[in-house]
């Protein structure tokens, strides 16, 4: 009775039983080369993202500043119609003009502060980094570590 060795049981350890060390040279040399092409792919398309959200950030930014100007005008306008009627300058008005302009000049004040906020806090470095693509090297890093032990 002849003693015939158990193939392996890991698929990787069955391809090498079959392969000499050139050929697995070249296959760690492609599956190299395909990790690092797909990496890439991943990093640009994450930058991609980034690159979007930092044009809404921007886009934020600029509303929010284009609102606030708008409502510094009304509070303007407003402040002055409040400081008329209280030194008596001008006789108080019956429809209340310059309370409805300190209302929607708050409204416009509260809005463009919003749009500063949420457009200042897009563009926060940490908002910015390529997060999904660092973790998946790290993983990758790990991943081969444990293949070479």
């Amino acid at each position: 009775m002849t003693n015939i060795p158990n193939p392996p049981h890991d698929p990787a350890a069955r391809m090498a039983a079959g392969l000499s060390l050139p050929e697995l040279a070249q296959k760690l040399f492609r599956d190299v080369t395909d990790l690092f092409r797909k990496e890439g792919e991943l990093i640009r398309s994450e930058m991609n993202d980034k690159v979007s959200q930092l044009q809404v950030g921007v886009g934020k930014l600029a509303a929010g500043a284009v609102v606030l100007l708008v409502s510094l005008i009304v509070l303007s306008d407003a402040l002055v119609v409040a400081v008329a009627e209280l030194i008596g300058t001008v006789e108080p008005s019956t429809d209340n003009t310059g309370w409805a302009a300190l209302i929607v000049g708050g409204i416009f004040a509260a809005v463009g502060a919003f749009l500063i906020r949420s457009g200042s806090s897009d563009l926060t470095p940490e908002n910015l980094t390529p997060d999904r693509t660092a973790m998946q090297v790290r993983r990758d890093g790990e991943l081969a570590k444990e293949q070479i032990r």
